[in-house]
């Protein structure tokens, strides 16, 4: 069993209910199963958030993940294995005034 501890800025904690959450999982799991475990478990929205709204295949310009406080977005981002204790945070980041 892995444990995993997370971060939902807004607007992610809006749909999470919370800012921080540790959550157990049965075993080690890539990024992509994560995200797909959050479809199912928050919903479409959540989901959405992450996604850009054009081109359906590629991250929202405004979406950072940062796992054990690092950015990743090479193309081999979602087949990154998450480890027991990783700490992962869910940004967006908005401009303006």
């Amino acid at each position: 069993m892995i444990s995993l501890k997370f971060r939902f800025e807004p607007p992610f904690n809006e749909i999470t209910k919370g800012t921080n959450q540790i959550i157990n999982f049965e075993n080690e799991l890539t990024i992509k199963e994560l995200l797909e475990f959050f479809k199912e478990h928050f919903g479409e929205k959540f989901y959405e958030l992450l996604w850009d709204k054009k081109k359906r295949d590629e991250f929202s310009s405004f979406l950072s993940i940062i796992i054990n406080g690092r950015s990743y977005r090479d193309e081999n981002f979602l087949k990154t294995v998450l480890k027991d204790g990783d700490d992962i945070s869910f940004l967006y980041l908005y401009f303006g005034g």
